[in-house]
């Protein structure tokens, strides 16, 4: 789970879909990172409590684990609740990308990572290829753009230097919206911070269980054992 919230936390495909402004996935994706470091940590503590039978180490490995709980429901709620802002900014701040930072020299990043996103899932613009027919990156390198509606590179099935600017149609090119495709690749990282966030919780809860049992084994089985012994040591003394 650990080497999964990592993987979301920074992955450049979250990074550009996602906008700055509700990042939740990254969030949650940490919480639930931070939980499972919270959580190998206080099971050395409660698997010393148990091997020495001692019953600090357990107090403090279940409050550890109340802990862990509370972040793990945290993660998953705040994954949940922001799911439907995050896909309504997604088609937002797909498209500014495309009209407005895309190919400005200020932003060479973000050109890259959004050349990355239309590779990766096969599409064009935000909500649409035209968006780039009046974006900065048009004006900026397609100036002599035979087509219309001209695309960069990153957009073509067989990618060449000109390739969309210079298209005979758009059958060269990929015409499906990045707001779609990426719709699907975020919903299946919303279900995998959810599936990682419920696991921990499941877990944390069957764990917490098994401690409060073996306390109360430590506090009555053993102290019921330890008076009784007291009583017959008083017995035998009396009887001498």
């Amino acid at each position: 789970m650990i080497a999964a919230g990592v993987f979301l936390s920074q992955s450049e495909l979250i990074s550009v879909t996602i906008p700055n402004s509700v990042r939740t996935v990254t969030v949650s994706a940490i919480l639930i990172i931070v939980a499972c470091v919270i959580m190998l940590i206080s099971s050395l503590s409660g698997c010393g409590g148990a091997f020495k039978r001692k019953e600090r180490p357990i107090y403090a490995y279940i409050a550890l684990a109340f802990i862990v709980l509370a972040m793990s429901i945290a993660g998953v709620i705040i994954a949940a609740v922001n799911s439907p802002q995050i896909t309504s900014a997604i088609e937002t701040g797909l498209t500014n990308i495309a009209k407005n930072e895309y190919g400005d020299p200020r932003f060479t990043s973000v050109t890259t990572a959004m050349d990355t996103l239309q590779k990766r899932l096969q599409c064009c613009g935000g909500v649409s290829f035209l968006e780039y027919t009046d974006s900065v990156w048009a004006n900026i390198s397609a100036t002599t753009a035979t087509n219309a509606n001209p695309v960069p590179p990153s957009c073509c099935i067989s990618e060449t230097p000109r390739c969309g600017q210079d298209r005979p149609n758009n059958a060269v090119i990929f015409t499906r919206s990045c707001s779609d495709q990426s719709g699907l690749t975020t919903g299946l990282v919303f279900r995998s911070v959810l599936g990682m966030g419920i696991t921990a919780c499941v877990i944390q809860g069957i764990a917490i269980l098994c401690a409060f049992i073996l306390l109360y084994d430590l506090l009555y089985n053993e102290g019921k054992g330890s008076h009784s012994t007291t009583k017959v040591v008083i017995i035998k003394d009396q009887a001498s």
